[in-house]
């Protein structure tokens, strides 16, 4: 076995294990938990929090529980930036791993589903990867690898990924800082008010560029 395909089965491995370990400890991540640990670290934090976002998704660990805690930590912009900067880095290097690492091990066990996501990325390129980002239902992490098995480019793939989650991204952070107000008991129901309706917003507004982006 040349060194090559053994530093490729090294890296599947190690993002198995990865994935068996957050499995194996789903239980214990929480908004709560993730707040309390990367606030410990100061004006260091915002780093901690875009590396371990970095790590999310290449280990498949919930975006959604990152950017919610961001929102409670940070607030909702930086909250949003932070979140952006960590999920699209995240991304690019699952995309990364899939296309030079591990694109012969995806082919080959991918199901029928997932060779419509590869195909569909393929024939739509940035488009597909835009409506996929701006459904939250479409599974984040996974869909990095598939992108990144298929042929759409590297740049199609940031520009996508960075401008179409933005939204879903914005309204997470609000909501993540709303539950933190409203948890600390603070009196600025006005404000609370008002960022929570902007992220709704945002989500109903999601739909509305899905048919647009289609047509």
């Amino acid at each position: 076995m040349s060194r090559t395909a053994i530093l490729r089965s090294l890296v599947i491995l190690l993002i198995a294990a990865g994935v068996g370990a957050v499995i194996a400890h789903w239980s214990h991540f929480s908004v709560d938990a993730l707040k309390s640990w990367i606030e410990d670290f100061g004006i260091l934090a915002p780093l901690l929090f875009i590396a371990a976002y970095c790590v999310a998704a290449i280990f498949f660990m919930p975006a959604s529980l990152f950017t919610l805690a961001a929102g409670a930590l940070f607030g909702p912009v930086w909250g949003a930036v932070y979140s952006l900067g960590g999920g699209t880095l995240g991304a690019i290097l699952a995309f990364l791993i899939a296309r030079y690492v591990a694109a012969e091990w995806i082919s080959a066990h991918a199901g029928p589903r997932v060779s419509r996501i590869i195909d569909g990325a393929a024939r739509e390129g940035w488009r597909f990867v835009a409506v996929t980002r701006l459904i939250p239902i479409f599974p984040y992490a996974p869909l990095n690898y598939f992108f990144g098995v298929s042929r759409i480019s590297l740049l199609q793939f940031i520009a996508a990924t960075l401008i179409f989650m933005a939204p879903a991204t914005i309204a997470y952070s609000w909501l993540g800082h709303i539950g933190m107000e409203a948890a600390s008991g603070r009196d600025n129901w006005v404000e609370i008010g008002l960022f929570g309706f902007a992220a709704l917003a945002l989500i109903a507004f999601m739909p509305r560029m899905i048919k647009y982006i289609r047509r």
